[in-house]
Formats: structure tokens, sequence, C-alpha cells
């Protein structure tokens, strides 16, 4: 039991491997060009299933989040923040990526818009939810704050999802649509990266959890041997 994240790991993680090696020649070589935005749009294929991953390490982070202030048991703190780390992560390549996307279509690297102002204040809730776990000391009270603040911060996702319908903004419609607009070649380039990045969130999320859970045992064995050592020398006096 305690080994299964860790053999998930390997399994996902040697997948995701495979994958990277390959979707690089299937997005430049054998997909189209796109017509209006030319190379530019390659980056679609690695900056949405980013997105995808993101919203999906939120989305777990939420739901343990939940479940952590309804049941109280230390676990579900535990797979919240290794789902707001590894959902961090990834919300980074999306800032990153947008970027080089951007400059060339809209050119500007930059620009204030609905959605990606709302993506700008979910990931600063995300930073302060990791900088409270970092810095602070552990404890109950830390833990049910985190939890909120997580609830919070996802509250974010469905308006960044649906800015486009919900206001003007620059990105294109079918980057909301899942890829649904698209040719054949295109549509089966992006579901391939996102298959190979949710086999990376998997990969990164269950080392995680087996390396927290490892932090957890030496802090509760150290706290024991302390225990011990305190109750021999009461005896030795």
């Amino acid at each position: 039991m305690g080994n299964r994240p860790h053999i998930i790991s390997l399994i996902f993680g040697s997948l995701a491997l495979v994958g990277m090696l390959y979707t690089p020649w299937l997005v430049l070589v054998e997909t189209g060009i796109e017509a209006q935005m030319g190379l530019a749009q390659k980056i679609f294929y690695y900056h949405v299933p980013s997105a995808w991953m993101m919203y999906l390490g939120f989305f777990i982070c939420f739901i343990y989040s939940v479940l952590y202030l309804w049941k109280r048991k230390r676990k579900y703190d535990i797979y919240a923040s290794c789902a707001a780390e590894v959902g961090l992560l990834f919300c980074v390549l999306v800032l990153l990526s947008g970027p080089l996307w951007a400059k060339p279509v809209w050119n500007a690297w930059w620009v204030w818009d609905a959605q990606l102002t709302i993506m700008v204040v979910m990931f600063l809730l995300f930073v302060a939810y990791m900088m409270l776990k970092a810095y602070s000391e552990e404890s109950i009270q830390n833990a049910r704050f985190r939890a909120v603040l997580a609830i919070i911060g996802f509250m974010n996702a469905p308006l960044i999802h649906y800015a486009v319908q919900l206001w003007r903004t620059h990105h294109p419609t079918v980057m909301r649509e899942g890829g649904g607009g698209l040719p054949p070649d295109m549509k089966f380039a992006l579901y391939m990266c996102a298959l190979v990045w949710l086999c990376l969130f998997i990969a990164i999320f269950s080392r995680r959890v087996s390396l927290e859970r490892a932090r957890e045992e030496i802090a509760y064995l150290q706290a024991e041997v302390r225990d011990r050592r305190a109750i021999l020398g009461q005896m030795a006096e």
C-alpha cells in the first residue's frame, strides 16, 4: 500500500516521457500550419493542455479542501496541498506559454483583459496557499485557512474558462471549445498532448503524495523518539 504512489508515478512518468519524445514531432511535422496565426499556433497544443491540467490540479485541491473542512482528516490536507502544488506548476506553464503565443499574434506579450486578469488573481491566491504551507507553522488552524483559500481560489476557474462568452476577450473561441472547431489532424495533436500532460500530472502528483507521506512518517517517528527519550530521562532521575 505504501509503495503504490511510487509505482503509479513510475508508470505514468514513463508514459509521459515517451509521449514527450513523440508529440513534438507530431505537432511540428505531422500537423498542418494554421492559416491565420502560422507557426505561433503550434504553442496552442501545449498551452491549452497546460490549462486543463491546471484546472484539474486546482479542482482536486478544491475537493480535498472541502473534505478536510468536513472530515478534519490530515490525509485530505496532504492531497489538497500536493494537488495545489502541481496545479500551480501547470498554471506557471500557462502563464509562460501564453505570452509566447500572444506576441506574434496580438503584437503584445500581455493584455489585461478579463480572462487574463482573473487568471492572475487565481495564480496569486494559490501562491499565497503555498506560502502559507511553506512559511507558517503546521497547525489545524493553518490547514483550515488554506482549505478556505483553495475553495475561494478555485471559484475563479469557471470565470476564466467562460470569459470568452461572458466578456469581450482576445482569446479565440476555439480555445474554449476543447478543439471542437479544429481540423482532424490538429484535434488529434491537441488530444495527444493533453494525454501526455495528464500522464505527467499523475506522475508528479503521485510522487508528491508519496514524498509528503514519507515526511509525515519521519516526523511521527522523530516525535516518538523524543517522547521515549523524555520518558527514559524521567525514569533515570
